[in-house]
């Protein structure tokens, strides 16, 4: 009999396999950070939902810069395309896009131009939102590749390359320089996860990190200004953050190998003159520990901007020194290894970005309204 009950349910067990097997196959969720292509030397991340939060723009402290730039976009495109981007930055979810996750921008030396991935949360939502785009006529209709689909917005300044799990946004130029990307920009989306960079040492070292902004780098990728301060081979791999606080913000920069803590112990240098700045200076250079500290007062005695403002009414000259005088100090220091950057402002009350983003909006916006009068 058990025979029997078994052999009569063969049939049944052949039509669900035949069934499964012709059933189409779901799209494998792949990782975003798998298109970032090994050895990466100029990575950041960028921790959005942490920046949109202390600036004040996530919730609506800010809303008046949000609905400038919206007002701004209706004049560029169309009214029905602006509001489709409020509402989506209303609700920012409904992008499909994984605001909490770090979006990474990178040089990939294979594509000769800036990318930057994004995680994809719901695939159908984001494809929407490029339907959104193209009926904006921002972007041209999508076209599949293997296993993901390319959109070339804006004329082909910006490619667009997206699968269940990863958006990879590519700086290409002209349509035509698109296309040329197609072959780098497939080797990317298609590459396992032992072949890209989030396999590296080094990108463990960036994710374990703290601050709002991290940065793997090597002094290369530093402006020449910046670069000739540091006692830093070509080459040397740097790790740095910047992180906003109430009242702070804090940025440092070290080698990526640098093991232990920055001198402590010096006492801090406050320059009465330039020369004495430049004095203190000269520890940077020469690799040696320093510690420069500036309150505002000594900021705006060394910049001269007393002696400008006799004999200027410039609103650029006025909205620097306000701007210095929201500074109790800035202090830097560090050693061969490591170099710190502190500022403190005098209200400790809210987020230093906040505060720094408030003073902005205030103090262009005035510079506008006196433009337009």
């Amino acid at each position: 009999m058990k025979k029997h009950s078994f052999l009569s349910l063969m049939p049944v067990a052949a039509c669900i396999a035949l069934l499964a097997a012709c059933a189409p196959q779901q799209a494998v969720k792949t990782e975003y950070t798998q298109v970032i292509p090994a050895g990466t030397t100029e990575l950041a991340a960028l921790y959005l939902d942490n920046l949109a939060t202390k600036s004040g723009l996530k919730n609506g402290e800010n809303a008046g810069i949000v609905r400038q730039l919206f007002a701004l976009l209706a004049d560029e495109t169309s009214d029905g395309l602006a509001k489709e981007l409020e509402a989506l930055w209303a609700d920012p979810s409904t992008s499909g896009i994984d605001w909490s996750a770090p979006l990474y921008v990178f040089n990939a030396p294979s594509l000769h131009a800036p990318a930057a991935a994004l995680k994809v949360a719901d695939l159908a939502q984001f494809q929407a939102l490029v339907e959104t785009l193209v009926d904006g006529q921002l972007c041209a209709e999508p076209v599949k590749a293997d296993g993901f689909e390319t959109a070339v917005c804006l004329d082909g300044a910006i490619l667009l390359c997206y699968n269940d799990g990863t958006l990879l946004a590519v700086l290409g130029g002209s349509t035509t320089d698109a296309k040329k990307l197609q072959p780098a920009v497939t080797e990317l989306m298609t590459q396992p996860a032992q072949k890209s960079f989030c396999s590296d040492a080094a990108f463990t070292k960036l994710t374990r990190q703290k601050g709002d902004i991290r940065l793997l780098a090597t002094p290369d990728a530093l402006p020449l200004s910046v670069r000739s301060l540091f006692n830093w081979p070509r080459g040397t791999q740097l790790l740095g953050y910047l992180l906003f606080e109430n009242g702070y913000a804090y940025a440092s920069l070290q080698q990526a190998a640098f093991e232990g803590d920055t001198a402590e112990s010096n006492q801090p240098v406050h320059p009465k003159s330039n020369r004495e700045l430049m004095a203190a200076i000269n520890g940077i250079t020469s690799g040696t520990p320093f510690n420069i500290t500036l309150t505002s007062d000594e900021i705006v005695t060394l910049s001269n901007l007393r002696i400008l403002m006799q004999f200027t009414d410039s609103p650029y000259i006025t909205a620097l020194y306000e701007a210095i005088q929201q500074i109790e100090s800035l202090n830097l220091r560090g050693d061969t290894g490591r170099v710190n950057f502190t500022l403190a402002l005098n209200q400790k009350s809210g987020n230093a970005l906040k505060q720094i983003l408030d003073f902005a909006a205030a103090t262009f916006g005035d510079m506008l309204q006196d433009l337009d009068s």
